[in-house]
């Protein structure tokens, strides 16, 4: 089922300044229906920990995240992979669990004031695993139907310099 996003969340977004990647984007038709790339501009936010009880009085189990932001990061890479894919003369997502994804990713991070400039790696949190969780629930059923379907990631993490903005490029690659 293809995502469709709340007309509340949509006017939220409709402030959202889209990053010049993505205005190159627009631009240039997409020739390969074996791939979407885009970005997503902000401080990327990691999936954090889930923690689940059991409430007696409910007979239920709730979970919550660790992270408050998350969902809203979730949500943000889910409406940028959206309107990637409906820009598309195809729509990339398909039903077929069959298809095996590659799924390359790159977050890039405000640079501390604090972090002395010898410093090129972001050694430091949030984890790299988290960071890709949340961008794997965030593309499930707008990309790909099932985040089990991917079977090769490569991710990196670093400090943006002076004319790189934070955020989240992806490529999500369909695998033959």
């Amino acid at each position: 089922m293809h995502l469709e996003l709340h007309e509340g969340l949509m006017d939220e977004f409709s402030g959202y300044e889209r990053s010049p990647i993505d205005d190159h984007q627009e631009e240039t038709p997409v020739e390969d229906l074996d791939f979407v790339e885009f970005f997503v501009g902000g401080e990327p936010v990691p999936q954090g920990s889930t923690k689940s009880f059991y409430i007696k009085k409910l007979d239920r189990v709730v979970t919550t995240h660790g992270n408050k932001n998350t969902n809203r990061w979730r949500e943000r890479i889910a409406h940028e992979a959206q309107c990637t894919d409906e820009a598309r003369a195809c729509t990339f997502f398909t039903d077929d669990r069959r298809q095996g994804y590659d799924v390359q990713l790159s977050f890039v991070f405000t640079k501390p004031k604090s972090t002395p400039k010898k410093y090129k790696l972001n050694t430091k949190r949030p984890d790299l695993d988290k960071l890709i969780r949340a961008v794997l629930d965030g593309i499930t059923d707008v990309l790909i139907p099932d985040d089990a379907l991917v079977v090769s990631i490569t991710a990196s993490k670093c400090y943006g310099d002076g004319n790189q903005p934070p955020g989240l490029k992806i490529r999500v690659t369909r695998l033959p």
